[in-house]
């Protein structure tokens, strides 16, 4: 039987854990291959200490970034003026692939939501080149509105080709082993390891498992998360990861899609690309 192994130790990388080892922990027993797909939270703050452990420990070879420019441009504006360095501003050992997950097509979408003197505003900060106040008339107005569910499900609607180039990633032997992380490594990181779990048809029980060990992961710094959301506009249901959210995206992908695999073969990730990520991941 598998046990569980004690969370690896970083100086400043937050809710990491190698999700082969996350799910056969919680199952008992070996499904998954361990030591190839790994998940947290943004690697900016890494120390040099924790970017040797990932290089040496963890043989890290490509990394994959779902953050916005958004996200970006506020991580740097916040290290400008604490007059810190990021360690992303450094060439890391390992690749980086960087997909805006919360898409152009999804933006739009979300736009429609606000009422039209905020639209106009949002436009007039668009032009203006002042973004991340944009941000905030969005957060507050429609998707602290929505929850994180609605922003989750509207997500698998409208970064469909991000959502792809991610998976398409994961098939290929060449990029492992593999991080995936967002912000927080909690939503974005979480739903695509949510669709390759079910992928891997990893029992639901154990997808949820992993999926709210982000809970856990993220309390230490669950004060800071909490400035960062209010400072883009989020409310506190942003800094959770609730249960409940993995079965209303397998219930929504069954009800919109015809399930789960329906959904992969409309996106363009189909039977022999789902076969490739089985014949990488599963032991």
């Amino acid at each position: 039987m598998h046990t569980q192994t004690a969370p690896p130790s970083f100086d400043s990388i937050y809710n990491f854990r190698d999700l082969g080892a996350s799910i056969n922990a919680h199952l008992g027993t070996a499904l998954l291959k361990e030591g190839l797909l790994f998940r947290s939270g943004r690697l900016d703050d890494a120390t040099a200490s924790d970017r040797q452990k990932l290089v040496e420990t963890y043989k890290l070879a490509t990394v994959v970034d779902l953050r916005t420019k958004s996200e970006h441009i506020r991580k740097a504006q916040l290290a400008a003026q604490s007059g810190t360095t990021s360690s992303a501003e450094t060439s890391p050992p390992w690749k980086t692939v960087r997909i805006n997950f919360l898409s152009r097509a999804f933006e739009l979408h979300l736009l429609l939501f606000l009422p039209w003197y905020k639209l106009l505003y949002f436009l007039l900060l668009t032009l203006l080149g002042l973004r991340i106040p944009a941000v905030r008339v969005i957060a507050s107005n429609v998707i602290c509105k929505k929850g994180l569910t609605g922003i989750t499900l509207d997500s698998l609607r409208y970064c469909q080709p991000e959502i792809l180039q991610a998976l398409e990633i994961l098939s290929q032997e060449t990029e492992y082993p593999v991080l995936v992380h967002c912000t927080q490594g909690k939503d974005r990181t979480g739903l695509l390891a949510v669709l390759v779990c079910v992928v891997l048809e990893v029992p639901l029980e154990a997808v949820v498992a992993d999926y709210v060990a982000s809970n856990e992961g993220l309390r230490p710094v669950r004060e800071q998360m909490w400035r960062e959301a209010k400072d883009v506009g989020l409310d506190e249901d942003y800094l959770k990861a609730p249960e409940k959210l993995v079965a209303e995206v397998v219930k929504f992908l069954e009800a919109e899609f015809g399930g789960v695999e329906a959904y992969l073969d409309g996106i363009g990730f189909g039977k022999a690309k789902r076969e490739d990520l089985r014949r990488l991941l599963v032991a």
